[in-house]
């Protein structure tokens, strides 16, 4: 896909490199020539362009973007008027960072597709990991669900799918199993990995102790879950 991204700051360079590293078409915008030239070997495109009207918006690659996204972290009004410019130029998909509950509120007035805010996210995450070590990430779908990749709880080790009946016990769906491997690297040095158990050709395929396994379900059952490990 191609992504636009405006504003080069952390959020918005781990952003356009992470995307551009996947082998997406990423061209990023700046009001900064100096951070412009500083990421410009990361990015697939940098530009750099002061978006305050419709004639500095002309300047952009809008024709060949399938996505913008708004990745201003410190103006708020900023981020405001060039949403509201990309919205008269008739984008469809825009993608705006909130630093703030008021900002949000602005940016869903203003009819923005998608709403992000990393802090938030972040410090979700966070928060939840470090309550229970053996949590090694988390995704929020919403207020209410998420999707946890987790170590195994002891009382699962030598149990196999059908005997733990994950989804029965701890009211969550198994999306994954994933099994602990060693290989050797092109130094000749052994590595451990992780890879995904095919539980159709394995139905019997039983729990070892550095399994993990990635769940989905209700922040409810999921803390349930979580006093289990």
């Amino acid at each position: 896909m191609n992504y636009l991204i405006i504003g080069l700051g952390n959020f918005g360079v781990a952003l356009a490199t992470r995307l551009t590293t996947m082998g997406h078409d990423v061209c990023g915008v700046d009001a900064d020539m100096r951070i412009v030239e500083e990421y410009k070997s990361q990015i697939t495109t940098t530009i750099c362009v002061n978006i305050i009207d419709q004639v500095s918006i002309k300047a952009l690659p809008l024709d060949d973007t399938d996505v913008v996204v708004v990745s201003l972290g410190n103006h708020i009004g900023e981020s405001i008027v060039i949403v509201t410019l990309l919205k008269q130029a008739g984008i469809k998909h825009i993608i705006a960072r909130a630093i703030n509950p008021m900002h949000r509120t602005i940016l869903e007035t203003i009819g923005v597709n998608e709403i992000i805010e990393p802090e938030k996210i972040i410090a979700d995450i966070w928060s939840y990991s470090s309550e229970a070590e053996k949590i090694k990430g988390i995704y929020i779908v919403d207020n209410n669900y998420q999707i946890v990749e987790s170590q195994i709880p002891e009382i699962l080790k030598g149990q196999s799918l059908s005997e733990a009946n994950i989804e029965e016990t701890f009211g969550v769906k198994l999306i994954a199993v994933k099994r602990r491997r060693s290989k050797f690297n092109f130094l000749g040095s052994r590595e451990l990995e992780y890879e995904v158990v095919n539980t159709n050709e394995e139905p019997d395929y039983r729990f070892s102790a550095n399994d993990q396994i990635v769940i989905y379900g209700s922040t409810r059952e999921l803390d349930r879950f979580k006093k289990q490990l």
